[in-house]
C-alpha cells in the first residue's frame, strides 16, 4: 500500500515532527510511506519538496493580504496564527500523488487552497486529515481562543476587528461547498480536538477517528541525568524547571501565567531558600524573551533546537517540565517529557488531560490557576521521591501507549480500511497508474491562484482595501526613505569633511611613520647597545655571584677563625691566671726557702753542729747554702713551671 504524508514542512515545528514520527512509524512497520511538503529541511530521501513552475510571484499576493488586511484587523482576543488560505499548489497531477493509495493531509496552511484540496479530493483517493490544530474546520483562526463559531457559521469573528466582509464567514462557505464530496476521514491526536470536529459545521458527520501522536521511545529515554546537567554547565544538586514553547510571546502558550506561578513560589520560604542557595535553575527551550530574566531565578536559554540530541539533552537534565499553555492539542512537548521520564505539570485544557494521569505522571491544575500551578511545581521541587516517582510512570505509559509502533498500526488499520473499502467500487483509469519516483527531487507544479466562489465576489474590495494599506505602508515608508535620504546626505556631507580632515591626517600620518621609521633604526642601533651592555651586565653579575660566593665563603672561615681565637685567648686567659697564681705561690716558697737556708747557716755556725763534725758524729754532706745557688735553684723552679 503506498501512502503519501502532505504537509507543509517536514522536520520545521510541532506538528510538522508529529507527521515525520508518523512517516517514520510507517516504514519501521513495513509500509511505502512517503512525504510531500512545501519546505524540506531533512535529508530523508522519501521526503520529496515541491516548487513553482514558474516566477509569477502569486504567492505574493496572499502574502500582502495576510500582511495588510487580516494581521492588521487582529484583535487583542488572540494573537496566534489567522491565515490567509489562498492562492495554494496544484500538487494533483504530480505522479507521485496519482500513484498513492491513501492520502494523509496534515499542517498544509501556506500550501494547498481549498481550490486545489478540492483537485486533490476530485482525483477520488481516500483521504485522511490529521489535525494539528483547528484550522482545517474554522473560517481562518489555528485555535478559537474559546469562541464556538466554527460550530454554525463563523460570523462576527472575535479575532478580527473592523471586518466588513466577514472574511471567515466566506471561507467557511467555500469549504464548506469545495469539501462537500470529498473521500475523507479526520484523525485527531486527542479526544478534545475530536469532540470540536465533530460538533464543527464542516466536519459534523464525518468519520473522525482519535490517534494520538507518538515519538520514538527508544531515543526519548533518559540518560543520566548527573552528565546531561554537566554538558548544560549545571551542577547537579540544581532542581531544573523546563519551559518550552516556539514562541513565548504567543499569548496562548502560557508565559504570563507560568510567570505568575513562579512569582508565587518566590512567596515561599522554601523556595527563597532554593533560590539563595543557586539550587533552582529555569529552563526555557524555544523563542523566550527576557521577561523572564526579572524573576530573579537563574535562566538558562539554549534557544530553539532542531537536534533531537540536543533536544533530549536539555530533557535529560530537567527535573519538573512545566506546560502551560492555554489552549493546546497533543503537544509533542509532553511526550518527549513523559517519555525522558519528567512529572508534568500542566493546565487542565486540550489534550493534555488525555497525557497526564493527575497525581501519577504529573499534576494537572484547571486553567489559568496560577497558584495551585505555583503549588504543584514546589511540591516537586522539594519532593525529589515523588519527581523520581511519577517520572518513572510517565515514562513507562509513554513506552506502553505513544510508541511509533503503536500510533503506525493504528494508522495502518484505518488506512487498510478505507484502501480495501474504496478498491471496490473505485477502478483507476490508465492515466492514474504512474509511478511515484524513486529519488528525492524537487518536483514542479503550478501555483493556483483561483479561489472559492463566496470569496471571489469580494476579492477586488479586500485586495484594493490591501493594496490601499501596503500604499499607505508605501508612503510612510517612502517618508521614512525620504528622511533616510537627508540623513544619507547629511552624513555625506559629514563625510566629505571627514575625508578631507583624514586626508590631512593621513599626511600627519606619513610624516609620523617617517619620524617612526627614524626613531626605529635609532632604536636598532640602541638595541644592539643594550644587547651589548646586557652581555657585559650578564658577565659581570656572573663575575660578581663569584666574588660574592668567595666573600660568603672567607667571611665564614673568618667567623670560624674567630671563634678559634676567642676558645684560644679564652685558655691563654685561664692559663695567665694559673700562671700568676703559680708565681705567688713560688716567691712564697721562695721566702720560705730564704728562711730556711738562713736557718741551716745560722745552724752550720753553731758550736753544737762544728763540733759534732769534727767530732764525725754530723755524717751529713755540709750543704751548699751559698747565695748563688740559691738563686739559681730558684730559676729552675720558675722555668718548669712555665
Amino acid at each position: 500500500m503506498k501512502i503519501l504524508q502532505i504537509s507543509t514542512y517536514d522536520v520545521r515545528g510541532g506538528a510538522a515532527r508529529a507527521a515525520y514520527r508518523l512517516h517514520s512509524g510507517l516504514l519501521e512497520i513495513g509500509e511505502d510511506s512517503r512525504m510531500l511538503v512545501r519546505f524540506k529541511s531533512s535529508n530523508d530521501s522519501r521526503v520529496f519538496p515541491v516548487a513553482s513552475e514558474s516566477t509569477s510571484g502569486a504567492f505574493s499576493i496572499g502574502e500582502a493580504i495576510q500582511e495588510y488586511y487580516i494581521n492588521s484587523l487582529r484583535t487583542d482576543v488572540s494573537d496566534t496564527l489567522f491565515s490567509f488560505p489562498y492562492p495554494g499548489y496544484d500538487i494533483s497531477g504530480l505522479d507521485i500523488v496519482r500513484a498513492t493509495d491513501i492520502i494523509n493531509l496534515h499542517w498544509v496552511s501556506f500550501f494547498l487552497s481549498p481550490i486545489t484540496l478540492h483537485r486533490l479530493f476530485d482525483l477520488g483517493r481516500p483521504v485522511v486529515w490529521t489535525l494539528h490544530d483547528q484550522r482545517p474546520f474554522t473560517g481562518g483562526c489555528h485555535y478559537s481562543a474559546g469562541c464556538a463559531g466554527y460550530r454554525r457559521n463563523c460570523a462576527a469573528c472575535p479575532q478580527l476587528a473592523d471586518n466588513p466582509f466577514d472574511l471567515p464567514e466566506v471561507f467557511l462557505e467555500d469549504n464548506l461547498k469545495l469539501f462537500r464530496d470529498a473521500n475523507l476521514t479526520i484523525v485527531s491526536p486527542s479526544r478534545w480536538m475530536a469532540d470540536c470536529a465533530r460538533e464543527s459545521r464542516l466536519f459534523k458527520g464525518r468519520p473522525i477517528e482519535v490517534i494520538p501522536n507518538s515519538l520514538d521511545t527508544g531515543f526519548y529515554r533518559a540518560i543520566e541525568k548527573k552528565e546531561a546537567k554537566r554538558g548544560l554547565g549545571i551542577s547537579n544538586g540544581t532542581v531544573v524547571i523546563l519551559f518550552c514553547a516556539e514562541s513565548g510571546l504567543e499569548r496562548r502558550k502560557g508565559l504570563t501565567e507560568l510567570i505568575a506561578a513562579l512569582e508565587y513560589c518566590q512567596t515561599k520560604p522554601s523556595f527563597q531558600g532554593l533560590i539563595r542557595n543557586a539550587s533552582v535553575k529555569l529552563v526555557c527551550l524555544g523563542n523566550i524573551d527576557d521577561t523572564l530574566v526579572s524573576l530573579g531565578i537563574p535562566v538558562l536559554s539554549p534557544g530553539y533546537m532542531d537536534s533531537d540530541e540536543k533536544i533530549r539533552m536539555v530533557y535529560s537534565a530537567s527535573d519538573i517540565f512545566v506546560q502551560s499553555s492555554l489552549e493546546d492539542n497533543f503537544p509533542n512537548t509532553v511526550l518527549e517529557a513523559m517519555s525522558c521520564g519528567i512529572p508534568v505539570v500542566g493546565f487542565r485544557v486540550g489534550g493534555i488531560p488525555e497525557m497526564v494521569t493527575d497525581g501519577d505522571t504529573g499534576i494537572l491544575v484547571p486553567t489559568g490557576d496560577v497558584k495551585e500551578m505555583g503549588e504543584a511545581i514546589l511540591s516537586l521541587a522539594l519532593d525529589a521521591r515523588k519527581r523520581k516517582a511519577m517520572g518513572e510512570n510517565g515514562s513507562k505509559r509513554a513506552l506502553e501507549e505513544f510508541c511509533l509502533a503503536r500510533q503506525a498500526g493504528c494508522y495502518d488499520e484505518l488506512y487498510q480500511d478505507l484502501h480495501y473499502g474504496h478498491k471496490q467500487h473505485f477502478q483507476r483509469s490508465s492515466n492514474d497508474l504512474a509511478q511515484r519516483p524513486a529519488q528525492t527531487k524537487t518536483l514542479a507544479v503550478k501555483v493556483d491562484i483561483s479561489t472559492g466562489d463566496h470569496f471571489k465576489d469580494i476579492f477586488v474590495p479586500i485586495l484594493l482595501t490591501t493594496m490601499g494599506e501596503l500604499q499607505s505602508a508605501l508612503k510612510e515608508s517612502e517618508a521614512d526613505r525620504e528622511a533616510r535620504l537627508e540623513q544619507v546626505k547629511d552624513l555625506t556631507g559629514r563625510l566629505k569633511e571627514s575625508e578631507a580632515d583624514r586626508a590631512e591626517r593621513l599626511k600627519q600620518i606619513e610624516e609620523l611613520t617617517g619620524q617612526i621609521e627614524e626613531s626605529n633604526r635609532d632604536r636598532g642601533l640602541r638595541l644592539d647597545q643594550v644587547k651589548d651592555l646586557t652581555g657585559r651586565l650578564k658577565e659581570s653579575e656572573a663575575d660578581r655571584e663569584a666574588r660574592l660566593r668567595q666573600i660568603e665563603e672567607l667571611t665564614a672561615w673568618l667567623k670560624e677563625s674567630e671563634a678559634d681565637r676567642r676558645v684560644r685567648l679564652k685558655v691563654i686567659e685561664d692559663q695567665q691566671t694559673d700562671i700568676e697564681a703559680l708565681t705567688a705561690q713560688l716567691v712564697q716558697e721562695s721566702q720560705k726557702a730564704q728562711a730556711a737556708l738562713e736557718g741551716w747557716k745560722s745552724l752550720e755556725e753553731t758550736f753544737a753542729v762544728r763540733y759534732g763534725r769534727k767530732m764525725g758524729l754530723i755524717k751529713a754532706k755540709e750543704l751548699d747554702v751559698s747565695e748563688s745557688q740559691a738563686e739559681n735553684d730558684a730559676e729552675n723552679e720558675k722555668e718548669s713551671l712555665d
